[in-house]
């Protein structure tokens, strides 16, 4: 790791978090939702703040889908970077233990699922690495 990184990553597991990120932020009017038809700002706040971590580790591992780096380095301060890949673990693993009629559909492309599991892969190893180091 670089002294102004929190973590360097490899190229498939920038892959992974990026189908991660993809994902959740599919649901960015979700703020808008809560704040203006269930009136909900408290879970319109979290949502904010959740997305704006998101485009922070965006900022790191790029915006386009493809990204040419084989190494990517995570600048996002430990703490953060932590609280980001736990709730991403959450999400993958939640997608990727779907119900049976959830999981046909999205058999159907099949990609998205080797993502996804890149993704649950990065956020384990990325955090076991902050655990080591970070104590």
């Amino acid at each position: 790791m670089t002294p102004s990184s929190t973590a360097t990553i490899s190229k498939n597991q920038r892959d992974g978090l990026y189908a991660l990120m993809r994902n959740h932020l599919g649901g960015l009017s979700d703020v808008f939702v809560e704040m203006e038809q269930r009136k909900d700002y408290d879970a319109a706040e979290r949502l904010g703040r959740e997305f704006a971590e998101d485009f922070r580790l965006l900022d790191d591992i790029g915006w386009r889908p493809h990204d040419d780096r084989e190494l990517v380095a995570l600048t996002m301060p430990f703490g953060e970077l932590s609280e980001l890949l736990q709730r991403l673990q959450g999400e993958a693993e939640r997608l990727l233990t779907e119900s049976p009629a959830e999981r046909r559909s999205r058999e159907e492309d099949e990609e998205t699922n080797r993502r996804f599991r890149l993704g649950l892969d990065a956020c384990e190893g990325v955090l076991a690495d902050l655990d080591r180091e970070g104590g």
